[in-house]
């Protein structure tokens, strides 16, 4: 009778700590509560840009049926990015439910061990569009040098547009907008401008003196994906404490995804 209680006394407490274990993963997972299709729970985005990209992502689900969220948190409670992300997609059922053409922008905000993670989710119906290498050159030219910096208006946006543009010529949509500046292209800085010119007339004085002939160097050209393009500079220093703009309520499609996508450390 002692070994009966004693099995079952086991069995109780693991069903007892899986439930526990369950129900804390899942309380983990926000609910998509603010309106529309930028959910900012780390309160990272402007409001200005917010409501930019959120009429930008309902034109986009009108003419495709496509569904591009952005979510920020300020923990992922211990979960690895890619996982935290395709659950996300799942449970909000992001994208269309026949053609599975969600996308999410996830990044975490936090300053424990494992946030500070990005991560962008793709439903299986755009993975022929959105390969992880591409998306991984999206979060390396766009979205890290913008979050390392704090301009996290510019990161959520520029990558956004890059994706949002892919997303609509795959559908033959003529609605995209210009795409946006890589960190690195940014203009230089007047400063930046004097030191140069101060720099090349200090050399070009002492070659003249010489009498010597001065050498052209050759200028290289840095290779262009085929999602670059010229866009206005960026406005944003550091956290905004904001909160969501006049849009209607979630809707999400019942769309859901694989796992496909590509995270980073920023």
């Amino acid at each position: 009778m002692k070994k009966v209680n004693l099995v079952l006394g086991i069995l109780f407490t693991w069903t007892l700590f899986f439930i526990t274990s369950v129900t804390t993963q899942a309380a983990t997972l926000p609910k998509p509560e603010q309106d529309g299709y930028v959910q900012d729970f780390a309160h990272v985005v402007s409001n200005d840009t917010k409501e930019e990209l959120n009429e930008l992502s309902k034109k986009l689900e009108i003419a495709t049926g496509a569904q591009i969220y952005i979510l920020t948190v300020d923990t992922l409670g211990g979960m690895d990015a890619a996982t935290y992300g395709t659950k996300i997609v799942r449970s909000w059922g992001i994208g269309s439910k026949e053609k599975n053409n969600g996308v999410l922008i996830l990044a975490s905000f936090g300053e424990a061990e494992g946030d500070r993670d990005l991560h962008i989710t793709v439903g299986q119906g755009l993975e022929g569009a959105l390969p992880d290498a591409k998306i991984g050159r999206i979060l390396d030219e766009y979205m890290v040098p913008n979050l390392r910096a704090e301009n996290y208006d510019a990161a959520f946006s520029s990558a956004y547009k890059v994706i949002y543009n892919i997303v609509a010529e795959e559908y033959n949509w003529n609605g995209t907008v210009d795409n946006p500046v890589k960190s690195e292209e940014d203009g230089l800085s007047p400063l930046t401008i004097i030191i140069i010119v101060i720099l090349f007339l200090i050399i070009y004085s002492i070659f003249s003196k010489g009498g010597g002939g001065s050498g052209g160097s050759r200028g290289r050209r840095r290779g262009m994906y085929d999602y670059g393009g010229g866009w206005g500079s960026f406005n944003s220093s550091g956290r905004s404490k904001s909160s969501g703009g006049s849009f209607g309520g979630f809707n999400g499609g019942g769309g859901s995804s694989a796992g496909g996508g590509a995270g980073r450390k920023w």
